[in-house]
């Protein structure tokens, strides 16, 4: 399965349909724009208590943050990133 997502995030990636970080997150989810949420596995409390707040499909990423970005082609690290509708 984890294959699976980290192709579907690259195709994401490459078509320019995401939003990378928490921030840009939620406020395109409050615009209407995030059909999900993938967040990484070393997410922080925190972080994961904002998330619970959207009412939107959440995936946790198996891997750590380090790995989010791998599969997102960046070199940076993501804990989260939105799916645009």
């Amino acid at each position: 399965m984890e294959n699976g997502i980290a192709k579907k995030i690259q195709e994401k990636i490459k078509s320019n349909k995401v939003f990378i970080g928490l921030n840009s997150t939620l406020r395109a989810y409050k615009n209407g724009e995030v059909s999900f949420v993938v967040y990484a596995s070393n997410a922080s409390d925190k972080i994961i208590e904002k998330l619970n707040e959207l009412e939107t499909e959440k995936y946790k990423y198996d891997g750590d943050s380090d790995a989010l970005s791998i599969a997102c082609g960046k070199s940076f690290g993501i804990t989260v990133l939105g799916i645009k509708k």
